[in-house]
C-alpha cells in the first residue's frame, strides 16, 4: 500500500494548523529537555479520532479533538447557522504514553517499586506537558483537564485538553 500524499494545490488552514504545529514543537522540546521523551518514540502530530498506540517504546502526540465556532472564546457559538463574525476555536489533545510495568514472560507481576516509578514518571510527564502548553506563547488558550490513559498494550500515560483560537 502506498503512503497517502495530499494534493499539491490545497490551501492550508491558517488558524488552527499553525497552533498545533507550534504546540507539538513545544511538547517535543520540553520532553527532550527534561529527559522524559519515551524511548525511541514518535513525537508529532496525529490525525484522526483515536490514535493507534503502535509505537511500542512510547509516543507523544498533538491531535485535533474538535473545532467549533466562537464569538466569546472559549464558549461555543450556538446561534442558528452560526455567525459570519464567529472565530474558529479548537480543542486539542496533548498526550504522552510511556512503557508500563507488565506481567513478565514467566507470569511474575510488576513489583511495588515498578508501579511506584511508573506513577512517578506519569506525573512528571503530566507536569512537563502542562508546562509545555502554558509556556508555548499562545494568546488565547484555556487548559482543560488531564485524563490518564491505559495501561493498555504495554503503555500508560495521559493527555491534557487545550482550547485554543487563532487570529484570522
Amino acid at each position: 500500500m502506498s503512503e497517502p500524499v495530499p494534493p499539491q494545490d490545497f490551501t492550508d488552514d491558517t488558524l488552527i494548523w499553525p497552533l498545533m504545529v507550534r504546540l507539538q514543537e513545544c511538547l517535543c522540546t520540553t520532553l527532550t529537555e527534561r529527559g522524559l521523551m519515551p524511548g525511541d518514540c514518535f513525537c508529532g502530530l496525529m490525525p484522526g479520532n483515536d490514535p493507534s498506540w503502535d509505537y511500542a517504546d512510547g509516543m507523544a502526540w498533538v491531535r485535533l479533538a474538535n473545532a467549533y465556532p466562537t464569538t466569546t472564546f472559549p464558549t461555543i457559538n450556538t446561534t442558528p447557522r452560526g455567525s459570519c463574525s464567529a472565530d474558529v476555536a479548537a480543542t486539542i489533545e496533548v498526550a504522552v504514553l510511556h512503557c508500563a510495568p507488565t506481567l513478565s514472560a514467566t507470569g511474575v507481576l510488576p513489583t511495588e517499586f515498578d508501579m511506584f516509578e511508573s506513577t512517578r514518571l506519569q506525573l512528571a510527564t503530566m507536569k512537563a506537558m502542562r508546562d509545555a502548553i502554558m509556556c508555548c506563547d499562545f494568546d488565547n488558550i484555556v487548559l482543560g483537564q488531564y485524563q490518564p490513559l491505559g495501561p493498555q498494550g504495554g503503555l500508560v500515560g495521559g493527555f491534557w485538553t487545550v482550547d485554543v483560537t487563532g487570529d484570522d
